[in-house]
């Protein structure tokens, strides 16, 4: 089982795209569930999520970190992937990020960002990231995890605390320089790519 893991705040404007997205995974072994950590929305994001078949938490706001650790602790999977809600992942994303895990060695995954944006900026910033996940790939292990597209071992995940929610940003690096001091399996999949 797989856990696919969203946390939103007011999301309403990009989520549709995002599930719909999510929903449309193909390629997959095995089962997933998706659930939408609402993290005290004061838009339509509760609404937009009720008619897809997911599991719906709200909490008040707390903050990505601890809306994800939300997620885990309603999550049956032993793999957690997470993407963001303004991500819209490709249909191969869930198994070209789930992929690796048949390494029992390998304990998190890093997929990519990719855009549809043609403005300069937008594009200005993908190269950015290209330049990056270029020198990623001739790594054999990463020390960072970024949670657009991500996905840990379960057991790894609670053993080490998950997300430290007293962060008001940057739990996905914190959590991910923890795991590679641990000498944890950390790999990049330029394959498993979002559209952000």
């Amino acid at each position: 089982m797989i856990s696919v893991i969203i946390p939103a705040k007011d999301a309403a404007e990009t989520l549709e795209t995002c599930l719909v997205a999510v929903f449309a995974q193909e390629g997959i072994s095995s089962d997933f569930e998706v659930i939408l950590v609402d993290d005290g929305s004061g838009d339509a994001t509760a609404d937009i999520a009720k008619p897809f078949d997911l599991c719906l938490i709200r909490q008040e706001h707390a903050g990505p970190g601890a809306a994800r650790n939300a997620g885990v602790a309603a999550s049956k999977g032993d793999i957690l992937a997470f993407t963001d809600a303004d991500c819209a992942p490709s249909p191969d994303w869930l198994a070209r990020l789930t992929e690796p895990f048949s390494d029992p060695q390998v304990m998190g995954v890093k997929g990519v960002y990719r855009t549809h944006q043609t403005g300069l900026m937008p594009r200005f910033v993908q190269q950015e990231y290209e330049f990056k996940y270029q020198r990623l790939a001739k790594q054999t292990t990463i020390d960072f995890i970024d949670t657009y597209s991500a996905a840990y071992r379960r057991q790894i995940f609670l053993d080490n605390g998950g997300f430290d929610p007293a962060l008001p940003a940057g739990q996905d690096a914190e959590l991910s320089f923890r795991l590679a001091r641990k000498g944890y399996k950390l790999i990049f999949v330029p394959q498993a790519f979002v559209y952000h």
